[in-house]
């Protein structure tokens, strides 16, 4: 019987193919994972414009957030030469410069003498700060345990602090820090007042809300500026008050963008953070959530490039 020679050309297509397949694949990870990279390593800018009967001439502030060490250029040259062409009057830090745990403390204290070098720094804390400065997120079980300590004000955190060489830095490099307290400035012949809180759900009462109240209340026509780390205590308890603006961060922006939808997850744990970034209005009151400039732990940013927020007053 004569036996017939089977080709080989379909097994050597189907290979072929196999391979187009696997080139294919890793060719698309690798600009996935590359477009990544890019995206988390620079920022691009976000612009609001709040028109006001309490500013006469036109003040600009410059909002970062959530920096966590991150570094655009070589000692964040790109950002400072950035945020220097915007012209801003004030700076405002929305803390989370610097992760807790992290002994670089040089970095922030660098950072802010070049932006003092730009315009006034005001810095309110973030959770990373307290817990490099105070040990602790100042949640409400660390303030009933030390609560011997703070004596007739229980919003004075100064006798908790535990290591005060980052508060020290700042101050003599001319930042303003704003915590549980307000300064009153003059910017442009506007009158402004820059308040700070940094205490999360569990303790804003009493440890903060009181100053919020007297902060709200003081003298309507100065221009009031909230900053909170985190958005949800203001929306949570003084959505109402009479506060002109409040600016945080802490979301990261929800971490994942999904197109359409916003951020997918939320700094604590949860998923669809309602206040993720952007604008948000109740009553007197707008607050304005910025994305921020870091990353958070080893996820990256996706579809959310890190944000640098500028706020024209008029």
């Amino acid at each position: 019987m004569k036996k017939e020679k089977k080709s080989s050309r379909p097994k050597r297509k189907w290979v072929g193919g196999v391979l187009v397949g696997l080139l294919s694949v890793v060719v698309c990870l690798t600009a996935a994972f590359g477009w990544i990279w890019f995206s988390n390593r620079n920022f691009e800018e976000t612009f609001y414009t709040l028109y006001t009967s309490k500013i006469d001439e036109p003040v600009r502030a410059v909002l970062l957030a959530d920096l966590h060490q991150a570094e655009f250029g070589t000692d964040n040259s790109e950002l400072i030469t950035r945020i220097a062409a915007l012209e801003p009057d004030v700076i405002l830090i929305a803390g989370d410069m610097i992760t807790s745990g992290s002994e670089d403390l040089d970095y922030a204290v660098g950072l802010c003498e070049r932006l003092m070098a730009i315009a006034p720094v005001y810095f309110g804390l973030g959770n990373n700060e307290n817990e490099t400065v105070y040990g602790s997120d100042l949640n409400a079980d660390f303030f009933l345990e030390n609560a011997g300590l703070l004596g007739d004000s229980p919003e004075n955190f100064e006798p908790l602090v535990k290591d005060n060489s980052l508060l020290t830095g700042l101050r003599d490099a001319g930042v303003v820090i704003v915590q549980n307290e307000s300064v009153i400035t003059t910017v442009n012949g506007n009158k402004i007042e820059i308040g700070g809180i940094s205490t999360n759900l569990s303790s804003f009462w009493p440890n903060s809300g009181q100053f919020v109240y007297r902060f709200a209340e003081s003298d309507s026509d100065h221009f009031k500026i909230l900053i909170s780390h985190r958005p949800d205590p203001v929306m949570e308890y003084i959505a109402g008050y009479r506060l002109d603006l409040v600016v945080s961060g802490h979301t990261h922006g929800g971490i994942v963008r999904i197109p359409g939808k916003g951020g997918l997850l939320s700094t604590e744990g949860g998923f669809f953070p309602e206040y993720d970034a952007g604008l948000f209005e109740s009553g007197p009151m707008t607050m304005i959530v910025s994305r921020g400039l870091g990353g958070h732990g080893v996820i990256p940013r996706i579809f959310n490039s890190p944000e640098l927020v500028v706020i024209d007053l008029n």
